[in-house]
């Protein structure tokens, strides 16, 4: 029965990525606290995708943030890298403020039109974080994060919102949209290793050609492990 469930969950997952150009990212929230401070998280998001981040305090106040996400089914990877400044506000509670850019592929595939969206996009964006790193005597840390920025995506309809029988040329939308981004994370365990689990939304809108819909997920959930040194 536990089988059965699991693979009813990652079908849906499989068919819920076909049909999606961006996803809710499972970027970590390092809660950096001091030079040299370092995180790797690595793990698995419901999309279905791997991803990975790595973190690094490069000063005391200045961090340095790099992020991958690959999809397992279809064509999709998105990469980002955010420079930021944290800062320990006393108690274990940290808070931090990343600027970057992010640059990702996607292919969404109609079942009404038997057709493909496909392209890549570009993501401008600030990040604030906030949260409380474990303790001596302590196994738990969590917070959330606030993503804002600029979406531009060059996607090619290739029958995905109208059926053309023909067999090109293909037209290509250049879109621009507001992305709004929250996630929250919790992480347990004691020593260098903890569980860390993420639950990401994501709300887009569209500044122009609002009447073709611009396939993202609206939900993500992440788990995996991650490492600080």
């Amino acid at each position: 029965m536990k089988n059965k469930i699991l693979l009813l969950v990652f079908s849906i997952s499989v068919l819920m990525s076909s049909c999606i150009i961006y996803q809710p990212m499972t970027t970590d929230i390092p809660l950096i606290h001091h030079k040299k401070d370092l995180r790797i998280d690595a793990g698995v998001s419901m999309a279905p995708s791997f991803y990975t981040t790595i973190s690094y305090g490069l000063t005391d106040k200045i961090a340095l943030q790099g992020f991958a996400n690959v999809g397992l089914a279809g064509d999709r990877y998105y990469f980002q890298v955010a420079p930021g400044l944290y800062k320990n506000k006393g108690n274990n509670k940290i808070f931090e403020l990343y600027s970057g850019f992010g640059y990702g592929y996607g292919n969404a595939f109609s079942d009404a039109n038997a057709g493909h969206l496909l392209g890549n996009y570009q993501v401008y964006f600030v990040q604030t974080n906030f949260g409380k790193i474990a303790g001596k005597s302590s196994t738990l840390e969590l917070g959330f994060g606030l993503k804002g920025g600029y979406l531009h995506s060059n996607l090619t309809d290739r029958n995905f919102y109208n059926f053309e029988p023909r067999n090109g040329p293909y037209k290509t939308y250049y879109d621009n949209s507001l992305l709004f981004e929250p996630t929250g994370f919790l992480r347990l365990g004691k020593g260098n290793f903890k569980l860390s689990l993420k639950l990401g939304a994501t709300w887009i809108h569209k500044l122009s050609n609002k009447k073709k819909e611009f396939p993202y997920s609206r939900y993500n959930l992440g788990i995996g492990l991650n490492y600080s040194l």
